[in-house]
């Protein structure tokens, strides 16, 4: 049951977070033991903040993100709801939030940005000509895993990027199809060798390559109109610190096999 000692009436909060994606079974509720879902709607029920949660983005396995968006039902304090979920949850951080409508939808966002990263060495020098091709609105059912959804989608934007040997690629869309950017992305480094470009979409079957989900990240959902407020705390800060000096750490000992192997 809700505790309803904190305010006099539920509110609906728009929260924003990021979280680790190789850390969980997958985002939606029932996906594995340990889903981003599931973990959070566990602190949910077990503090007493709320019954239920609607998402706006459920992101493949091994997905992750910096700012996906939940919105929860609770009589409880915004600020005691985001240091419950940031205390309990570690691989997760909860960064900002917003008080909406009742009726608000966490899925009707102004518009996404999705991130996918390569290694610099693995693209060719035509990737920003190949990626171009799929900017517009276009049927993409050779380039999603279909379901229900119309294929039809808009691409707003793809901005290309580089920085210390990597290549970051943003899609800016309102909505994306499944594995539609690790399909795009596929094709595109396929043929970013190649000055010739051909229209993509005349295709007659499915492209028939997907890259891996870990290098992917849904970098932001922007909402029109809604003001978000952040809130961290030093101690959620450090812990993320520890992780990505951890992090760093790892790969400066998978680079000594490199190394090693190259002797």
């Amino acid at each position: 049951m809700i505790n309803t000692h904190a305010i006099n009436h539920p509110l609906r909060l728009l929260v924003k977070f990021g979280y680790i994606g190789w850390l969980y079974t997958g985002y939606q509720t029932g996906n594995g033991n340990r889903s981003v879902e599931d973990t959070i709607l566990e602190v949910l029920r077990k503090k007493g903040i709320s019954d239920g949660l609607h998402s706006a983005a459920r992101t493949d396995r091994s997905v992750s993100a910096i700012s996906n968006a939940i919105a929860i039902d609770t009589s409880e304090r915004p600020s005691k709801v985001m240091g419950i979920l940031n205390s309990s949850i570690p691989g997760m951080l909860f960064h900002s939030y917003a008080i909406v409508d009742d009726d608000f939808n966490p899925r009707h966002c102004d518009f996404k940005i999705y991130r996918y990263i390569i290694p610099e060495e693995e693209a060719g020098p035509y990737l920003r000509r190949s990626l171009a091709l799929f900017r517009g609105r276009h049927d993409f059912s050779n380039f999603c895993k279909l379901d229900e959804r119309n294929p039809v989608r808009t691409i707003r934007s793809i901005r290309v990027s580089r920085k210390e040997g990597m290549i970051s690629v943003d899609f800016k869309s309102r909505s994306f199809l499944w594995n539609q950017i690790r399909t795009i992305m596929a094709y595109a480094l396929d043929h970013s060798f190649s000055q010739d470009q051909e229209d993509p979409f005349s295709l007659k079957e499915r492209y028939g390559r997907l890259l891996d989900p870990e290098a992917l990240l849904l970098q932001e959902m922007v909402y029109d109109g809604v003001e978000f407020r952040q809130m961290l705390s030093l101690s959620k800060i450090r812990q993320f610190q520890r992780e990505m000096k951890k992090s760093r750490i790892r790969n400066r000992v998978l680079d000594s096999f490199g190394s090693a192997m190259q002797r």
